[in-house]
């Protein structure tokens, strides 16, 4: 029972760390993607979430989760509550922005959280 719980904390901390991740490059780069299409910033939000990945691997080599079925569920819901979380956050944000477009975020979020998420699980050593 005591690995079972230990395993689901490992989960959601590693689970909620990869959610969070994009937060912090979500807001000051709002303004520097302007112009480009929604495919093109999909694109190098995919590139920048696969290199922090790669950056985080450097100073976390090993997964804090230990069952393959727990890592296989987050490659799956990470990215899509990242999105869903990104999304309801610009929703209420373009109440006083206009600009913002929740659906944009969704899909910059799911995309920079699907990188992190995939080269974590290919790369990272289970224990």
């Amino acid at each position: 029972m005591e690995d079972l719980l230990v395993a689901l904390l490992q989960f959601l901390l590693e689970f909620l760390i990869e959610i969070i991740s994009w937060c912090p490059f979500d807001w000051p780069a709002q303004s520097a993607l302007q112009a480009e299409s929604l495919t093109a910033k999909c694109f190098w939000w995919l590139v920048g979430g696969s290199a922090l990945a790669a950056v985080s691997l450097y100073f976390l080599k090993n997964t804090w989760i230990s069952f393959s079925a727990l890592r296989i569920a987050n490659l799956v819901l990470a990215p899509i509550t990242a999105a869903f979380f990104s999304q309801a956050v610009a929703r209420r944000r373009s109440g006083h922005n206009p600009s913002i477009v929740p659906r944009n975020h969704f899909w910059q979020s799911f995309w920079f959280t699907t990188g992190l998420v995939v080269v974590r699980f290919v790369y990272a050593v289970r224990k």
